[in-house]
């Protein structure tokens, strides 16, 4: 997301009187009318995009149509999704890509990554990329907060992550590794990520840097806008300066935390989006079948 600007299908959930309930309805409605969007959108997510852009309208409508054009655009990492497909299986394997539990004091959510096979020829851009945004997908239809599944969820801002604080572990990481990056992938992802994600980036912490850091930070920074460059930071000495920037007790078991193991974690996140798989993989809620008039299409 841009920081200048930017049943088994879903949770039914009513909406309860309040400031924003009336721009939601009125944001469904523009959005299941717009011939450049797709046929449907789950109330939850239509309200992320509204925290997201501070209730203002009219950016919420800008951020809606780019989201939705570029996933269009690029259907090979945002619509052909399927948890039973061979290359997803193995990118799942090979990758732990994490949405930890609870949210931050600041209201943030931590999400995490590692490599879990350090072999460079075991890493597919495009698969990984598709994986975090089916994670993604598949957490917006929920509230970041943890709440008991067995009672009816009633929808409130309140439960929605202000933004994302991504922790990024790079132990194992070679140049070997950069050969393997697609840049075409990378230069998607991350334009996707600061300029049409529903949920601001807050922070990026890497850690266990390599001694190559400089080249992996030089690969990186023609993506990256000024502002995102500087809310990245490099732990280069331990975990402890990372310990100052994010709750100890919300990492995994083996960064020192008491979120559960990284096996725990993982098994969560993989459940979480085969509960959506029906949700991810119905067309209506992001095939868009014409978008002669949009004036992102060239995105």
């Amino acid at each position: 997301m841009d920081t200048d600007t930017n049943a088994e299908v879903a949770v039914a959930a009513p909406v309860p009187d309040s400031a924003w309930n009336g721009q939601l309805a009125e944001m469904i409605a523009w959005f299941e009318g717009n011939p450049n969007l797709p046929d449907k959108i789950e109330p939850i997510v239509m309200l992320r995009f509204l925290k997201c852009m501070a209730y203002d309208v009219k950016k919420t409508k800008a951020l809606v149509e780019l989201n939705y054009t570029m996933r269009n655009k690029h259907p090979h990492l945002f619509m052909d999704r399927n948890m039973n497909d061979e290359m997803t299986a193995k990118g799942l394997k090979v990758s732990d890509c994490l949405i930890l539990p609870g949210i931050t004091p600041e209201g943030n959510k931590l999400l995490f990554f590692r490599m879990a096979d350090f072999d460079p020829s075991t890493r597919n851009s495009v698969e990984e990329t598709k994986i975090f945004f089916m994670l993604s997908d598949a957490r917006f239809t929920r509230p970041d907060v943890e709440v008991d599944d067995g009672k009816d969820y009633v929808l409130d801002e309140a439960d929605i992550a202000s933004g994302d604080v991504q922790i990024v572990d790079i132990e194992g990481y070679t140049l070997r590794h950069l050969a393997y990056v697609s840049i075409f992938v990378l230069r998607i992802y991350m334009k996707f990520l600061q300029e049409a994600y529903p949920c601001r980036l807050r922070a990026m912490h890497v850690i266990n840097c390599p001694s190559f850091l400089d080249k992996l930070v030089s690969m990186m920074s023609p993506f990256l806008r000024e502002e995102v460059r500087n809310m990245i930071k490099y732990h280069t000495e331990g975990l402890e300066s990372l310990y100052a920037e994010v709750p100890r007790d919300m990492l995994p078991e083996e960064y020192g935390g008491k979120a559960g193991t990284m096996e725990q974690l993982k098994a969560r996140s993989i459940q979480s989006i085969r509960e959506k798989s029906a949700y991810l993989s119905d067309e209506r809620y992001w095939k868009v079948t014409s978008q002669s008039k949009s004036r992102w299409l060239w995105f």
